[in-house]
């Protein structure tokens, strides 16, 4: 939110829809994919929900790590995820791709690890889902 307030070029996006996003325009001839790259390359802070909640395809794993490399050093980037960092490493499979992805997001960053006794949904009166 302070990031928004302060004017800052802000977009929150979940992993899956980001991946399908990229998908899509890598299946485009018109040249889709790196515009698209360029177009998140430019934002300022990118918030990334649902980081590495379930195993990813190969496919995914190389547009992530496109992602991620053109992002590098220029601008920052917020993983959220359920899964702890330590599991990063299994969800992505590729172990070379593994290593490149984890080495561009872990030098250079800051861990903000949440936990306690309750939950997101307790602690906002949401309850159990149903």
């Amino acid at each position: 939110m302070k990031a928004c307030r302060q004017h800052h070029k802000v977009k929150y996006v979940r992993l899956p829809e980001l991946l399908d996003e990229f998908m899509v325009a890598k299946n485009e001839a018109d040249g889709s994919f790196l515009k698209l790259l360029n177009r998140y390359k430019r934002v300022e802070l990118l918030i990334i929900d649902e980081w590495l909640l379930t195993t990813l395809p190969a496919v995914h794993i190389y547009t992530l790590f496109e992602i991620i490399e053109a992002r590098l050093k220029a601008t920052s980037t917020f993983f959220c995820s359920q899964t702890a960092p330590k599991r990063w490493y299994e969800k992505l499979g590729d172990a070379l791709v593994a290593d490149a992805i984890l080495d561009r997001v872990v030098h250079d960053s800051y861990n903000v690890l949440l936990d306690g006794e309750i939950s997101m949904r307790e602690r906002h009166g949401l309850g159990a889902f149903k």
